[in-house]
């Protein structure tokens, strides 16, 4: 139930978020704070919340069929295969696998090896960016 609307917004927009829950609060202890020459009491909260991000991953698949002519024949038949139904080709068998297999593992090869170190980082910038603001961000990648 939650998780639906920002599936749909991640889906539209390419980022989503699930809102915590009240039961989801936690507060810290109230502290009187001075401003000038009044006072007020601090009152600082938290709560976990998901996001969803579409990124756009990409594979390559590069079967090694043998001669050129060979070659030349794949992908004339490939190419027939996507005009006569641009979704058929997918069902298309290169070695026993359809190519619909091939790309999924190269994706899920791509997807697995995100380091965990990587995700704890991208993790600490999200939350960097939404309780300080984003003034300011300069994103290295090495």
């Amino acid at each position: 139930e939650r998780v639906r609307p920002a599936l749909e917004e991640a889906e539209a927009t390419g980022y989503g978020i699930i809102m915590p829950e009240a039961n989801e609060l936690t507060l810290e202890e109230p502290e009187m704070i001075r401003q000038g020459g009044r006072y007020g009491v601090r009152l600082r909260a938290s709560a976990p919340s998901l996001h969803i991000m579409k990124a756009g991953i990409q594979t390559t698949v590069s079967p090694i069929v043998g001669s050129e002519k060979q070659s030349e024949e794949l992908v004339l038949y490939l190419l027939r295969e996507f005009e006569e139904n641009p979704a058929k080709i997918w069902e298309s068998n290169i070695f026993g696998k359809s190519l619909h297999e091939l790309v999924n593992e190269g994706l899920h090869a791509k997807l697995g090896k995100m380091p965990a170190e990587a995700r704890l980082k991208l993790q600490e910038t999200l939350e960097r960016v939404i309780n300080e603001g984003c003034s300011g961000l300069i994103c290295l990648i090495l």
